[in-house]
């Protein structure tokens, strides 16, 4: 049997004499795996190793502003009003700033930069926290409905 058969498509019925080899391609393909899930485990745009210093007081603007640059390319990002991409800058700087001060703390978590990393708290809670349309108008879609209103022949149940 030729290893690893299985995934060329060739296919063999199974025989005593293939099971170390069946084995040596499960083993293959748990390695593979284990490698391809261990190098896809920094997903950030920032890595937080020896290449930056984080511990320093602050990044220049030049270095701020390519890592703008590559966060808006990255997540698909344009603006159209006039000055809202320098607006947006100044928001994504200081989020940037917050997540360097965390990361110097030596906590057992690390912060990285997302897709909301041009938004302020507010507008990130207004846009994407507690509900967005009218309870009312979501249950009854807009229309009034007397399915349950009392009738003047309905009487109430003595409550006695």
């Amino acid at each position: 049997m030729h290893f690893c058969s299985l995934l060329t498509g060739a296919y063999e019925p199974l025989q005593l004499h293939s099971l170390p080899t069946f084995h040596s391609c499960v083993h293959a393909l748990l390695l593979f795996f284990l490698f391809v899930s261990a190098s896809a485990s920094d997903m950030s745009i920032i890595k937080f190793d020896e290449t930056y210093d984080t511990k320093s007081s602050w990044r220049p603007d030049d270095e701020v502003m390519a890592v703008y640059e590559s966060w808006l390319v990255e997540h698909r990002k344009s603006y159209n009003g006039l000055g809202e991409k320098e607006k947006r800058f100044q928001i994504f700087k200081d989020n940037f700033h917050f997540i360097d001060e965390q990361n110097v703390a030596n906590r057992s978590f690390k912060l990285g930069l997302n897709g909301f990393a041009d938004l302020t708290n507010e507008e990130y809670r207004s846009m994407y926290l507690g509900t967005k349309i009218d309870s009312k108008k979501r249950l009854t879609n807009g229309r009034k409905s007397d399915r349950y209103a009392p009738r003047a022949d309905d009487s109430l149940p003595d409550p006695n």
